[in-house]
C-alpha cells in the first residue's frame, strides 16, 4: 500500500497537522492570510478568486486559503501550489539541525505525500492544482495578471526571495494582492549592512534590535516593493497600476483555521492581542 493509500485510509478528508513541523509559522499569521481573502471578497463583485501559493510544504496555506474561501466566498476559487518538494538548504550555511530535519523529510517525499493528503481535504467546488518544480521555472510560464492574491512563501534566501517577488509580482491581476510571510524585521527596522551581508542565510540575529529574522526576505521586499503593511511577520499589499498600496486589515474578522491545533489557536489569540494593544492593526 502506497503512503498516500495509507493516509487517506487511516485519516479520510482529515487534514494531518499533529506531526514535527507541520506548521513552521507563527499560528497568528494564518489569521491574516483568511483577512487578505476577506478584504479582496468585501472588494469584488466577483468572489470567485484565483489564489496561487509559491512554497507549500505540507499544506497548512493551502487549507488557509480554503477555508477563507469557504467563509468570504461561497466555497468557490480556485488555488494553485507551487513548490518543488525537494531539498533546497545550502549545506555549508546551514548546519542546525532543523534545516538537516526539513531537508530529510523532503527527501523522503514524506512532505509531499501529507500536502496531497491535505489538498484532497478540500471541498470539490474549490479548484485546486500543483504544480512540482522550483518556482523560478514554474513562475515564468503562468499567465500574466491571472490571480487575485500571490503568496510568497519558499527559499528564504535574498536570491530565491527576490526573483521570486519579481516572477509574482507580474502574476497579480490589478487591485490584486501580493503578500508572503517570514517578514519578521523590515530594512528601516533593521541593521541594514548586516541584513544585507547575511541575505543569503535563511535565519539570523539583528544586532540593532536583538531580534531574530530571514535577512533575504527582509532585503529582497524593500527592494522589489519597499514598505509594505506588516502584521506578525504576515505582510501584504495591493496592485495599482504599476505601485503597490497599502490595505487595511482593521476590520477583518478574527478567525483562525480549523486545522489548526487548539494550543496554537491560544497562542494567536494572545498574539493578536499584543498586535492590537501595540496599535499595529
Amino acid at each position: 500500500m502506497s503512503a498516500r493509500s495509507l493516509l487517506k485510509q487511516l485519516f479520510q478528508k482529515q487534514p494531518i497537522f499533529d506531526m514535527h513541523r507541520g506548521v513552521l509559522c507563527a499560528p497568528v499569521r494564518y489569521c491574516f492570510m483568511m483577512g487578505v481573502v476577506w478584504y479582496l471578497a468585501e472588494r469584488r463583485s466577483c468572489k470567485n478568486l484565483n489564489i496561487l501559493e509559491v512554497g507549500s510544504w505540507y499544506g497548512a496555506s493551502a487549507l488557509t486559503w480554503a477555508e477563507g474561501l469557504v467563509r468570504y466566498c461561497e466555497a468557490v476559487g480556485s488555488i494553485t501550489c507551487v513548490d518543488a518538494w525537494q531539498p533546497f538548504f545550502d549545506e555549508r550555511s546551514h548546519e542546525k539541525d532543523v534545516y538537516r530535519e526539513m531537508d530529510a523529510a523532503l527527501a523522503s517525499d514524506g512532505v509531499y505525500d501529507v500536502f496531497l493528503h491535505n489538498l484532497s481535504t478540500l471541498p470539490a467546488t474549490i479548484e485546486t492544482q500543483h504544480i512540482r518544480g522550483k518556482s523560478r521555472t514554474v513562475l515564468p510560464m503562468l499567465r500574466p495578471g491571472c490571480f487575485d492574491l500571490v503568496f510568497v512563501d519558499a527559499n528564504h534566501v535574498y536570491s530565491a526571495v527576490v526573483e521570486d517577488l519579481r516572477n509574482a509580482a507580474i502574476l497579480v491581476k490589478e487591485g490584486g494582492i501580493l503578500c508572503g510571510d517570514d517578514l519578521n524585521l523590515q530594512l528601516h527596522q533593521c541593521d541594514e549592512a548586516f541584513a544585507r551581508a547575511h541575505g543569503e542565510v535563511d535565519y539570523a540575529r539583528d544586532p540593532k534590535v536583538s531580534r531574530g529574522f530571514h535577512p533575504g526576505v527582509t532585503v529582497a521586499v524593500a527592494e522589489v516593493i519597499g514598505r509594505v503593511c506588516e502584521w506578525g511577520g504576515f505582510w501584504a499589499v495591493r496592485k495599482a497600476g504599476e505601485c503597490w498600496e497599502s490595505i487595511s486589515l482593521g476590520a477583518m474578522p478574527e478567525v483562525y483555521p480549523a486545522h489548526l491545533p487548539s494550543s496554537l489557536v491560544e497562542d494567536a489569540r494572545a498574539h493578536m492581542a499584543d498586535i492590537r494593544a501595540r496599535g499595529e492593526l
